[in-house]
């Protein structure tokens, strides 16, 4: 909460033994066997598997490569892709990366809001991986996507762990914050 401006009512959480796991997991809860899963490339390689792995079918909304001068470049979300995506009738899913691994992009409030009202138009939950939230560099404010907004936090599940910015992978330990009770439910099931 003092961190990042996001209130966590313990009974929301679920403890789990990693976030690939947990990710896996809640798909194969809330996604049957051939519906989509949307994923936006280039990202983490066990997204894919376990994806794969229950069944469901990778969709893909790649990122945009942007130039942004002196030979640097960022990558921002196509959200003209996304909601044609996001709206075919088999797609249950987006696997969001909050901050992005590996392209490293911290989104904005305003990036995030967008891709929740895209997902509440379509009724597409959103699984937030939040694992990268303590790696960002300094002046740079990661936002927790389940903060934007109710919408967002009611449609969303956010996958955590000290693991990763602490260097604790050993521990074998995660959280999964669901703040909606009928979605905590099937996930905890």
């Amino acid at each position: 909460s003092r961190r990042h401006g996001y209130d966590i009512d313990r009974r929301m959480v679920i403890y789990t033994s990693g976030v690939v796991p947990a990710v896996s997991a809640i798909i194969r809860a809330l996604a049957a066997p051939g519906e989509g899963v949307v994923v936006q490339t280039p990202v983490y390689n066990c997204f894919f598997s376990s994806i794969r792995n229950n069944g469901c079918v990778i969709v893909d909304n790649p990122l945009r490569r942007v130039d942004i001068g002196d030979g640097m470049f960022s990558y921002e979300m196509d959200f003209d892709d996304l909601e044609r995506k996001a709206s075919r009738p088999d797609v249950r899913l987006l696997l969001l990366c909050n901050p992005h691994n590996p392209v490293g992009r911290i989104w904005s409030r305003e990036e995030l809001e967008q891709v929740g009202e895209l997902c509440r138009k379509y009724h597409v939950t959103v699984i937030s991986d939040e694992i990268h939230c303590d790696l960002t560099s300094p002046g740079q404010e990661y936002i927790p996507f389940a903060s934007v907004s109710e919408n967002c936090k009611n449609t969303s599940i956010t996958c955590m762990a000290p693991t990763k910015a602490f260097n604790l992978a050993g521990l074998q330990t995660a959280a999964v914050a669901v703040p909606n009770p009928s979605l905590r439910h099937k996930v905890w099931r």
